[in-house]
């Protein structure tokens, strides 16, 4: 997704659907370490779901640490996801280090993850 799209999507122009992001992520304002995309819910879902990456399994149970928010607000909180967004359902990346490049990384849900 190239600059221009990412500031599409930032002024509405465009829409993506919501991100369904961890709450460490959203409130916690902490960058995005590990996201997927699956094929989405329905029409406002985007499909994506990302994690700061420091979330345990007795985290991601708890439907409570997570909420749906517009593309727009997690892409202010880490422009960088914006490069990945347009990347089809079934793919995940996951990044070592911030600040870092992401890396493609076999899809996982959060029980498989940690």
């Amino acid at each position: 997704m190239d600059g221009s799209i990412v500031r599409q999507l930032r002024m509405g122009t465009i829409q993506l659907g919501y991100i369904i992001a961890s709450k460490r992520v959203s409130e916690g304002r902490q960058p995005v370490r590990y996201m997927y995309r699956e094929v989405p819910d329905n029409d406002l879902d985007s499909g994506w779901r990302v994690f700061a990456g420091t979330e345990d399994q007795a985290y991601a149970d708890v439907a409570g640490n997570f909420a749906m928010y517009n593309a727009s607000t997690i892409l202010e909180i880490d422009p960088s996801i914006g490069a990945y967004l347009e990347s089809p359902s079934g793919t995940a990346f996951e990044r070592e280090a911030v600040p870092g490049p992401f890396q493609q990384v076999p899809l996982k849900t959060p029980s498989e993850h940690h």
